[in-house]
């Protein structure tokens, strides 16, 4: 199956579908530290300013994934939805489907999507997607229940061409979801690093963000204690949360990193939809 990324970031789509046997036939980002690191890694090509997709042509491509940017929507933003453009990049996702009709689709953002502007802007995506004849289902997902110890709430809406009950198949399957949380990954030797420490609940990291200065509420979370001695997150720890490879983001400043990684989608919960479309396609 072939798929684009949108707002690719540092790729959290490819490591998680590719080894699926997914392939990717393109991807849009801007950001000039991630497009360095998804050339190193991948060679993709890349069309740029998703804002400018209209003068793309044609993009031939099975599933769309995109995790549109989440400060105006989040809880600790301005809350500014679609009036400002990073926001506004929402709809461009809906307009760029919906023109190019790809038979399934997935979205990813912050749950407060719901409540911003009192439901409308969540109302609107929706109607939008419908109209143009998507069947669609949504879910807000925990990563701490995916096999990586972060408490990341991201709300995945995925879209099936002409096929409602297919999108909900997909999202929703109550006998492997037991909402259990996983075991934390084992330490390497002489590593001092997510296994080792203890969170503020001594089990799940809060919610990383996107750097490790600022006010308070946005660094509690990302404190681990090391022995006794209280510290922040290493980039590798970052990395380990999102469900990276060690070392994947290696080669950037830390305060690259941070802002990479804090960015970036959940990498299990992403192969988890992956696979489920997969198997969806085999029950068509």
């Amino acid at each position: 199956m072939n798929y684009f990324s949108v707002c690719d970031g540092i790729g959290a789509a490819h490591v998680a579908l590719l080894p699926l046997g997914y392939r990717c036939v393109g991807v849009s980002e801007i950001d000039k530290y991630c497009n360095q690191l998804i050339e190193e890694k991948y060679g993709f090509k890349n069309y740029g300013d998703f804002t400018k997709w209209k003068k793309w042509g044609n993009i031939d491509a099975d599933l769309v994934i995109g995790g549109t940017p989440c400060t105006s929507f989040s809880i600790i933003g301005k809350k500014q939805g679609t009036k400002c453009p990073d926001g506004r990049l929402l709809l461009e996702f809906a307009s760029f489907v919906s023109h190019h009709t790809p038979r399934l689709f997935i979205w990813e953002n912050v749950p407060n999507i719901f409540s911003i502007d009192k439901g409308k802007t969540f109302r609107h995506l929706l109607y939008q997607f419908q109209k143009r004849g998507y069947g669609l289902a949504w879910r807000v997902f925990n990563a701490q229940f995916f096999g990586v110890p972060q408490r990341r709430r991201r709300i995945f809406l995925v879209g099936c061409f002409g096929d409602p009950a297919r999108a909900g198949a997909v999202l929703f399957d109550t006998e492997n979801m037991q909402g259990i949380a996983p075991k934390r990954k084992a330490a390497k030797k002489n590593d001092s690093h997510v296994s080792e420490g203890r969170y503020r609940n001594n089990s799940i990291a809060g919610t990383l963000t996107t750097k490790m200065r600022g006010m308070c509420h946005e660094l509690i979370d990302a404190v681990v204690l090391d022995g006794n001695r209280p510290r922040i997150f290493t980039p590798l720890e970052y990395e380990r949360l999102m469900g990276f490879e060690d070392g994947y983001t290696s080669g950037f400043s830390n305060y690259q990193r941070y802002k990479m990684l804090g960015n970036s989608m959940p990498v299990p919960v992403i192969r988890w939809i992956g696979k489920r479309i997969l198997e969806s396609e085999v029950n068509q």
